[in-house]
């Protein structure tokens, strides 16, 4: 067999404007991944803050190596299992970006990726991201995406030409909507051949409610593991990377299309 890797899914209810409580159900997290000898734990979108108003959320912004960070660091010295998570990151008092962090199990500062494509009225707060992300960890390449990105084939397909074999999408995706989500992660994991780990956020606030069903999908387009609505849960699975040769041995996408068509 080749390599494989375990990875495991945090389906939190983050709460909204409370970074002391959202850190607390981070370590929670890690120790559970850790319980289950994860080697990654995925986190969802702006986990550490939540989504609030422009004011509040200029409040909670932090720069990368910001105090949360810190925190997160001594975290991983008791629970070494390399992170994913989300916050706002702070450049300036009008340049705040939705970015997600790879955090290594030593506490290294891996991989960072700006959210690109921005919903309706993070528009107003954010600022877009202007590149992909991509990194090399436990023998895997891993694109990095966050929610909205996952509705455009552009991300998904640059990446994919990149030679990702993993698509991670951190999302806080709310209802009525899981089902797009789902439709999405399937078929930019056929299309291009990858793994797509999908981790959505539980809970309510004053304006959305979300439901998880974050979810692995594999090379083929079909679901290998997911969590259930509206429930907290760490849950790990173990991918293998031999399931990326079984997907192209008969037909490869990126390698029969035709790009001088699509221009």
């Amino acid at each position: 067999m080749g390599r494989t890797c375990r990875i495991a899914l945090a389906q939190l209810a983050v709460v909204d404007g409370n970074k002391e409580a959202n850190l607390n159900k981070m370590e929670s997290a890690l120790k559970q991944a850790w319980e289950q000898s994860a080697e990654l734990l995925i986190l969802p979108e702006l986990n550490l803050t939540g989504l609030v108003s422009y004011e509040k959320m200029k409040s909670l912004a932090e720069r990368r190596d910001g105090q949360s960070f810190r925190l997160i660091q001594k975290m991983l010295k008791t629970y070494p299992v390399s992170v994913l998570y989300s916050f706002p990151e702070f450049v300036s008092d009008d340049e705040i970006y939705i970015t997600t962090c790879l955090v290594g199990a030593n506490g290294e500062a891996l991989a960072y990726y700006r959210k690109t494509h921005l919903y309706t009225d993070e528009n107003e707060m954010f600022r877009k991201g202007m590149e992909w992300t991509t990194v090399s960890h436990h023998d895997l390449s891993m694109g990095l995406l966050t929610c909205y990105d996952i509705e455009f084939p552009e991300p998904a397909r640059s990446l994919a030409l990149k030679g990702i074999h993993l698509l991670i999408v951190n999302s806080a995706n709310m209802a009525p909507y899981e089902y797009i989500h789902r439709l999405f992660i399937q078929a930019r994991a056929l299309e291009n051949q990858l793994f797509v780990v999908y981790c959505n956020r539980v809970g309510a606030n004053e304006k959305y409610e979300y439901h998880g069903q974050s979810a692995v999908v594999g090379p083929d387009g079909k679901i290998i593991a997911e969590i259930e609505a509206d429930v907290e849960a760490v849950r790990m699975v173990e991918i293998s990377l031999d399931d990326l040769k079984n997907a192209t041995s008969v037909f490869n996408y990126l390698a029969d299309r035709r790009e001088k068509l699509y221009q």
